[in-house]
């Protein structure tokens, strides 16, 4: 086989210069303008699962008596290699040596990488400590929401007006009774509101019925001067009741 080799580098079949190329592990290296005389050349199929070269056939053109071929060639261990060994022809076809060479050394002005040194390592529970924090925030800030809706209502209750005194309520429909306004609603709502009065302060109030506590409140002294003057009213507009005079008829509801 070398033999052989030797003869067809002397007849210059090959179109192969004197130098070798050579390409590092798993870089492309590219064989251009290769003269085989004879039939169609193919790359033979891999019969092993990890072969030393990986050849691809790139581009064939015509030649007087033969082909020209370009080849793609990608080391996978180092050394030197014939890839007349990775090819096949028919019978009859010669395929001249083709060396090339497989290294591991970086060329000439290509920069090394630098060494990696010993760095200091990430500290652990960083996610753990990260959502710990924001699950106090998160409780914090529920818990100002909570005492804040809790303290508010008693500043409501603070600022908000005083219900009216009975004397208030009773004010207005009175007044609207002196002038002989009062409607039969607001006539009705008066007399609950003057019989709920007597019936909390007296017993013997409470246990009768709303007719049989008005005719007893006309006698009584306290209340009886708001009930004739309401009586009155309705059956007999007066000209003008003054403010002051309202104001003593209510002294009893104060």
């Amino acid at each position: 086989m070398r033999f052989r080799t030797a003869i067809l580098f002397l007849l210059g079949i090959t179109g192969l210069s004197a130098d070798v190329p050579s390409q590092r592990v798993g870089l492309p290296l590219e064989i251009r303008e290769i003269y085989i005389p004879g039939g169609g050349v193919t790359v033979k199929p891999r019969r092993d699962s990890k072969p030393p070269l990986s050849v691809r056939l790139l581009e064939v053109k015509p030649a007087k008596d033969g082909s020209r071929y370009d080849f793609e060639i990608q080391g996978l261990d180092p050394g030197t290699y014939d890839l007349a060994d990775f090819l096949e022809a028919p019978e009859g076809t010669t395929i001249p040596a083709i060396p090339l060479e497989i290294t591991t050394v970086i060329p000439p002005g290509l920069v090394q990488p630098h060494k990696i040194g010993q760095g200091e390592l990430p500290k652990l529970g960083g996610y753990r400590r990260t959502m710990i924090t924001l699950g106090a925030i998160w409780t914090a800030g529920l818990v100002a929401i909570l005492l804040w809706r809790k303290k508010k209502p008693l500043g409501d209750q603070q600022d908000s007006k005083a219900p009216p005194t009975l004397s208030e309520r009773l004010r207005p429909l009175v007044a609207q009774a002196s002038e002989g306004k009062l409607s039969s609603d607001d006539r009705a709502k008066l007399e609950r509101l003057v019989i709920g009065h007597w019936r909390e302060k007296r017993p013997d109030i409470a246990i009768l019925t709303p007719a049989g506590a008005m005719a007893k409140l006309r006698t009584d002294p306290a209340a009886s001067p708001l009930i004739l003057a309401l009586e009155r009213w309705l059956h007999a507009r007066e000209s003008k009741t003054s403010e002051a005079e309202i104001a003593k008829l209510l002294t009893p509801y104060q």
